[in-house]
């Protein structure tokens, strides 16, 4: 349907409901399952039901090699090095500092985006990507008497955690610029197919290298329930975030991603007891306005 206006900015902002509520159920439910594996049980469920999907809805048109290499190096680059990092973000800092920090890469995703792929920036999209980012310095550092409380918490783990999240960021930015002409080869259904599928598969090598895989403790209980609730945002997320792309540019749905904390701190504080400072709605009010600015400033050609 691409005919619909403002059909990828929908599935850029339903793609971040979805990945806000990944990070609240890793954070809340699933501490003791390691960041790897966790990533690694979520690209293997999200590539089940793409291939389903695909099966049933896509063209089978062959992929072209050029494809496959971008879709590869953003496969490496997003899903299994920026996820991973940011999954053990949250552990280490929670959702209300993780979350933002790593959804500052809108700025360098539109900059990338303009810059390689001819995605055009005007004033006013200049002037949403500060206010986004200043929304997200808000939100993300903490008072003076917040990082103490943090630091006393997690030793010196809380500024490792400030680093895995920035990684993740840049992480995130260059995927999203790799997967943007590769899908002007290809269709979403496949690209999820091949970056969810792939990325399962070298996650899982990384996982059995780092020793004993107690599948059998992950997969039942409370563990078994976020991890398929994990799944499904993930199959969510993913897809949205992919036609978000293909519809909207990779600018755009960078930006448009980096709604979630605006869904999850709330949520992260009031239920998981994250501490949090009137910086929250502050930083989050300004995002709102710099992902409008940016999201109606932006010129596509």
């Amino acid at each position: 349907m691409p005919g619909v206006p403002y059909l990828g900015e929908l599935a850029g902002l339903l793609s971040a409901c979805a990945w806000g509520a990944t990070g609240i159920v890793i954070r809340a439910y699933l501490g003791e399952v390691p960041a790897v594996a966790v990533n690694s049980l979520r690209n293997t469920m999200a590539a089940c039901v793409f291939i389903l999907v695909w099966l049933g809805f896509s063209s089978r048109a062959p992929l072209p090699l050029s494809a496959a290499l971008l879709l590869g190096a953003s496969m490496i680059v997003g899903l299994v090095i920026g996820d991973s990092l940011y999954f053990e973000a949250l552990k280490r800092i929670g959702v209300a500092r993780a979350m933002p920090i790593s959804m500052g890469y809108p700025v360098v995703t539109s900059l990338l985006a303009a810059l390689l792929l001819g995605e055009r920036l005007t004033a006013t999209s200049v002037i949403g990507m500060l206010a986004t980012l200043s929304g997200v310095y808000l939100v993300a550092m903490p008072t003076a008497a917040v990082a103490r409380a943090l630091s006393r918490q997690a030793g010196s783990g809380y500024w490792h955690g400030v680093t895995l999240a920035s990684v993740a960021a840049l992480c995130w930015s260059f995927s999203a610029v790799a997967v943007k002409p590769a899908l002007a080869m290809t269709d979403v259904v496949t690209a999820s197919v091949v970056r969810s599928g792939f990325a399962a598969i070298v996650l899982w090598m990384v996982t059995t290298r780092r020793g004993r895989v107690p599948v059998s403790t992950w997969l039942r209980g409370r563990s078994l329930k976020a991890i398929a609730a994990v799944g499904v945002c993930g199959v969510v997320s993913t897809g949205l975030f992919l036609e978000c792309i293909a519809l909207a540019g990779a600018g755009t749905a960078a930006v448009l991603s980096a709604m979630s904390p605006i869904f999850a701190v709330p949520v992260s504080i009031v239920f998981l007891g994250e501490r949090g400072s009137w910086r929250v709605p502050v930083g989050t009010t300004l995002s709102v306005v710099g992902v409008v600015l940016l999201t109606v400033g932006a010129e596509r050609i």
